[in-house]
């Protein structure tokens, strides 16, 4: 049976023909059978009985519709061909075409419920058709293929995928929830920010605490790897850092430094238990004293921009949450002037690539944090970030960009 062109196929009977042929018929997946231009059963294989479960006395001769219950014809109780949507029928429809035509059809898809033993199954066949000569008579020989099973795997794959993807969603708005809403109104300081997730959620989270009138503690987070797990750990560490716990009356992330912070993260997340770890860095800011005080666990360096356009990485480091050996965290401090700008980042923006499958990269980071140093704080932010996205080709990140400045201005 060949491809497009109008060439008949002579055949005699299939159930008398040679022992070969009978083997293959009825050892192949597809059911076959021969239908006359009144859509009557001729012949079948073993495969179409068995697939309808019809005695073979009671099919031939008789119409597709009524052998293999065609929902169509038991709902309307009338003979195959003579129902309202028989019209509509695409295995009819491309029956009517080969016969008249001699067209062969490939593959076309027809989804049904038939009646099988009484009881309604929904099946879902690709047949083909092809113009024969049978018994002398012009006929159609077709080949159904039961895909039924393979479909419904299908559909619960998508329906998984499609639950899995609504989890993802909602993990994502949970995750973003978690962010800055707004600047805070703190007189001492402006704060600006952008953020990126990555096409799977993953584990950034940054926010800033007015911790009373005399401090401002802020942090960012990094959580290794993407999906689900990154991000409980990242909303856990988030739920932690702004929890209720208090130390001699006042709040915990007020009266407790930096390093005490990650001192703490590293004895609640310890990698055994969530098998995973995640880089951080936390800040706080005297205003009193206009000191800084700062302390790092595997996290990029934070950036000073200093007014008169000096950029400084503040690098006191330790290592990241989960995989800390057991010594305290320490902590660093530097004074602060009126103009200094604080930069925070996780590397995501770092990691951007283009289609030549350059990095961002430090350099040009650093770079752009200059060039757009003198710009308000908003303007830089988003400028910085747009030199990330165009360097990027505007492609969607592999990884969360998150940048955040802090401009100092007492």
């Amino acid at each position: 049976m060949g491809g497009g062109d109008a060439m008949e196929t002579f055949l005699d009977d299939l159930r008398e023909s040679n022992e070969f042929l009978n083997l293959l018929l009825d050892n192949i997946n597809s059911a076959v059978l021969i239908i006359d231009e009144e859509f009557r059963i001729h012949q079948f294989n073993g495969v179409f009985h068995e697939l309808f479960d019809r005695a073979s006395n009671r099919i031939v001769q008789k119409t597709f519709g009524d052998v293999t219950g065609c929902v169509n014809a038991v709902i309307e109780n009338k003979p195959c061909g003579e129902t309202s949507k028989c019209s509509n029928c695409i295995l009819r429809r491309s029956l009517v075409e080969t016969m008249a035509r001699q067209v062969p059809a490939d593959n076309l898809w027809l989804e049904r419920v038939f009646y099988i033993n009484g009881e309604p199954v929904e099946k879902y066949f690709e047949f083909s058709t092809r113009h024969v000569i049978f018994k002398g008579r012009k006929m159609v020989l077709v080949i159904i293929y039961d895909v039924t099973e393979i479909e419904k795997q299908r559909m619960e794959l998508e329906r998984k995928q499609s639950l899995l993807e609504t989890d993802m969603s909602a993990a994502a708005g949970i995750q973003q929830s978690l962010l800055p809403e707004c600047s805070p109104d703190i007189d001492p300081v402006q704060v600006a920010w952008r953020f990126e997730p990555c096409q799977q959620i993953g584990g950034d989270i940054f926010n800033i605490h007015s911790a009373d009138e005399k401090h401002i503690s802020l942090y960012m987070l990094d959580v290794c790897g993407h999906g689900v797990p990154a991000a409980l750990i990242s909303v856990s560490v988030s739920q932690f850092l702004q929890s209720s716990r208090i130390k001699g009356g006042d709040c915990f992330l007020a009266v407790s430094s930096p390093e005490d912070i990650l001192n703490d993260l590293n004895e609640a997340f310890p990698f055994e238990r969530f098998d995973n770890f995640f880089s951080i860095v936390f800040l706080t800011i005297d205003f009193r004293r206009n000191r800084l005080i700062y302390s790092s666990a595997g996290h990029p360096c934070p950036i000073l921009l200093g007014g008169d356009g000096r950029l400084e990485s503040l690098g006191r480091h330790g290592p990241v949450i989960g995989l800390h050996d057991g010594r305290p965290f320490t902590r660093a401090e530097r004074e602060l002037e009126k103009g200094d700008r604080l930069v925070l980042y996780t590397d995501g923006i770092l990691d951007t690539e283009n289609s030549r499958g350059d990095r961002y990269g430090k350099a040009r980071f650093y770079e752009a944090l200059q060039r757009y140093s003198r710009d308000g704080i908003q303007r830089f932010v988003d400028s910085v970030y747009a030199d990330s996205k165009i360097f990027g080709e505007s492609r969607p990140p592999e990884d969360d960009i998150s940048l955040m400045a802090v401009d100092y201005h007492t």
